[in-house]
């Protein structure tokens, strides 16, 4: 009896806990949607077309009556997330100024201990720096400085967006103090309003190599600015790998001579992603000339490499024709099927077909070139031949193919 007593009391106290629980969740939603119609009902207030004429003052103390039934959090929610037009913010973070004082918003900004105080240091963040406060940087760089990567994530795409020098300096110590993921601060540099090519280029000689490689990845995308070329040669040669790679990507970019010259001796590195991203340097500068040492690499032993050399001679476009003709006598099958490839996607081999195809007398010497490419390309390649010919082609397509000895074309 003890028991089932005990056990009734401790159901009559979960119940009564589970229902003040309820109550208070409940309470708590109500509150937060009357408050979001509250701030809906004076953004619509401050955006009428009466009020938008008025003076500043005149604006807040329309939006006051509706503005003082809200909460604090919910008018901070307002000023600081969504896209609130510019005179409705400048409206409500008057009336935050006035009903707070001038400092409020500069203490929540400062520092937190709970989960609803970071809020409040984020939304306080976002108010201040859309106003222009005179201390911002330096209360995003504190942000920054801590080891929350929420924080950091608002502060960072925050000093993005500013055109104060000094929050370009956050930003690059914030890389070099690796508090927070490197690639992380890196995407916010990358996306910074300001021309700082300038400040990245001493990043390159950086003692640590994880800045050496993003202070050259970052750099890649500056292809206007004239000496780039020069400070990124040296890292081509760097002892990290991954700078190598990441220096000879941007040169693909922003180099010339230099860059080809760099490019051709990492095809031989010893890193196979190195090879990858000096091939496609190559692609990218369009040296034509130097096919042929791309085109060795359709023999590589790593399939990413042979990919990028694929992509590297498609970049270079139909002057590579010379090149892939040799490799279709190659002893290696990654090599021929590598450049049958290549003459599909650079619609060389779809053209010669058509063309052969269309006439009552085919060139001899065409209808071997395309039995070496086919051949060399495998079924595959010769089903998707005849997928893009079309139904008005495909018979004649069919019927060359068998003609030039492919017996297994799959019907259509």
């Amino acid at each position: 009896m003890v028991i089932e007593a005990l056990l009734l009391v401790a159901l009559v106290l979960a119940f009564t806990t589970w229902a003040a629980l309820s109550v208070y969740t409940l309470s708590v939603h109500r509150r937060r949607e009357t408050s979001r119609t509250i701030i809906s009902d004076a953004i619509a207030e401050l955006r009428s077309n009466d009020v938008r004429s008025l003076p500043l003052a005149a604006r807040v103390a329309r939006a006051k009556p509706m503005l003082d039934r809200a909460s604090r959090t919910m008018i901070m929610h307002a000023a600081a997330f969504g896209d609130t037009p510019p005179d409705v913010f400048e409206a409500i973070t008057a009336y935050l100024q006035a009903k707070w004082g001038d400092d409020s918003l500069r203490i929540d900004a400062t520092t937190h201990k709970t989960g609803r105080e970071k809020w409040r240091r984020m939304a306080a963040l976002r108010i201040l720096f859309h106003r222009n406060d005179p201390e911002v940087t330096s209360l995003l760089s504190r942000a920054v400085d801590e080891t929350d990567p929420d924080l950091a994530a608002v502060a960072l795409s925050l000093l993005a967006e500013s055109s104060e020098p000094a929050a370009v300096d956050v930003m690059i110590a914030a890389l070099k103090k690796r508090r927070h993921a490197p690639s992380r601060v890196a995407i916010h540099l990358e996306h910074s309003r300001q021309l700082i090519a300038d400040r990245l280029i001493p990043l390159l000689s950086d003692g640590d190599a994880v800045v050496r490689l993003w202070g050259a990845t970052l750099l890649g995308r500056y292809t206007e600015v004239n000496g780039l070329e020069h400070a990124l040669a040296p890292l081509t040669s760097d002892t990290d790998a991954n700078v190598r790679a990441a220096a000879i990507k941007s040169l693909g970019k922003v180099g010339n001579r230099i860059a080809a010259s760099a490019a051709l001796r990492l095809l031989h590195d010893g890193e196979s992603f190195v090879r990858a991203h000096a091939a496609r340097a190559l692609g990218e500068l369009n040296r034509s000339d130097l096919a042929g040492e791309v085109a060795a690499l359709l023999a590589d032993r790593d399939w990413w490499v042979r990919r990028a050399a694929k992509d590297s001679l498609e970049m270079m476009g139909s002057d590579v024709w010379p090149v892939l003709v040799r490799c279709l006598d190659h002893p290696d099958a990654f090599v021929r099927n590598g450049a049958a490839e290549v003459f599909q996607n650079l619609g060389i081999l779809d053209s010669l077909i058509i063309m052969e195809a269309a006439t009552d007398d085919p060139s001899s010497a065409k209808i071997d070139m395309l039995r070496r490419i086919t051949g060399a390309g495998g079924i595959r390649l010769t089903d998707s031949l005849i997928e893009r010919a079309g139904p008005a082609v495909q018979p004649r397509v069919r019927e060359l193919l068998l003609t030039i000895g492919l017996q297994h074309v799959e019907a259509c």
